[in-house]
């Protein structure tokens, strides 16, 4: 018996900081183990094995899920208010395994069912498009969003990085485009930025393509630089301590602004999920920090916070309106009132 994900559907440790905290993975493995993913460890943490998802077990989640009156865990809050789910958070759920295993059109039919919105998240855009017409069957629904990955590396990535087992970087372009065109609402993930690996001016290079393309909406973050991703990235003669050195906050505040400055030139929506380092007067113009707009995103989190006392609310309004019992209430009290010292709050963001 083929060893099959049980926890397909999980909401991420940093709910406090994500609008799209609530998550579908198909696969309990990403097989293109890209070297500059930092999760990627939990592949030799769990093994080698692929592990679909069991889809038998995902239907009767969704579906007991909606139905409960009194949940009682994040996940459980998520599922009874059905909050939109980003489809490929630990794995790239269109991989080309997906090819053989063919999950998706069971999972489109759940999700359409139950008119749930979701978010696809993905580096292979040729094998989302074998499911063109399930995108375009509810496109009038307005259920779902197509966000791939294109970091700012462009091709220098795809070659580095993704050692060319994803889709060319152009033709996710083309992918989008058309997708776009045919009335489906798209953005593109552009993390991560690696400072001191890519440049100001590779940024830029992405945003005229973006334009170019008529795309309205890019996310920038900064590295997630852990021992793991290290090692692997030394293994392949990156220079790990420029790395290290510039994608330090003191650094990567000279830098942030540059980018967003320049999304304002060439009008792109940014998503930015850095709500310290992008300072007290960026205001973010989508519902979630990835830069897209979404029927019903996760909204206990920073992102909102940030939102509500640039307008200034105060402490009780702000709790009152973005409460959804998604996120711990003491941290969450804390951020806002800036009065803790082991992780970032609204007081660092100069608010």
């Amino acid at each position: 018996m083929e060893n099959r994900l049980k926890n397909s559907l999980s909401v991420r440790g940093d709910s406090l900081y994500c609008p799209l905290a609530f998550s579908l993975d198909s696969y309990g493995n990403c097989l293109t183990d890209c070297y500059h993913c930092w999760i990627r460890h939990l592949n030799h943490v769990w093994g080698g094995d692929l592990k679909p998802l069991d889809l038998n077990l995902l239907q009767k989640k969704l579906e007991s899920g909606v139905k409960s009156k009194n949940p009682k865990t994040h996940l459980a809050q998520c599922l009874a208010q059905k909050k939109t789910i980003r489809w490929g958070n630990k794995t790239d759920p269109f991989q080309m395994a997906e090819r053989e295993y063919k999950l998706a059109p069971t999972i489109f039919s759940l999700l359409y069912e139950h008119e749930w919105s979701f978010v696809i998240q993905t580096r292979f855009t040729e094998v989302l498009m074998d499911y063109e017409n399930y995108l375009n069957q509810y496109t009038p629904l307005n259920l779902v969003t197509v966000m791939p990955v294109i970091s700012p590396g462009l091709e220098k990535d795809w070659e580095i990085f993704e050692r060319k087992r994803t889709t060319p970087v152009m033709d996710r372009f083309y992918h989008i485009r058309l997708l776009q065109d045919q009335g489906i609402s798209v953005g593109v993930n552009g993390e991560p930025f690696i400072p001191g690996f890519h440049t100001v001016e590779d940024f830029e290079n992405t945003l005229k393509l973006l334009k170019q393309n008529h795309i309205q909406s890019y996310n920038v973050y900064n590295f997630h630089f852990n021992a793991f991703v290290a090692k692997r990235l030394a293994a392949i003669g990156i220079d790990i301590e420029q790395i290290w050195y510039y994608n330090q906050d003191a650094q990567w505040k000279k830098i942030l602004p540059k980018l967003l400055d320049l999304s304002v030139k060439y009008e792109i929506r940014m998503g930015c999920p850095d709500f310290v380092n992008s300072g007290p007067n960026w205001v973010e113009k989508a519902n979630t920090c990835c830069g897209v707009n979404v029927p019903n995103p996760c909204t206990f989190n920073t992102h909102y916070f940030k939102k509500w006392k640039q307008r200034g609310k105060t402490f009780e309004e702000i709790m009152e309106r973005t409460d959804d019992g998604i996120g711990d209430r003491i941290q969450a009290a804390q951020i806002i009132r800036g009065d803790k010292c082991d992780f970032y709050t609204l007081k660092d963001a100069g608010l």
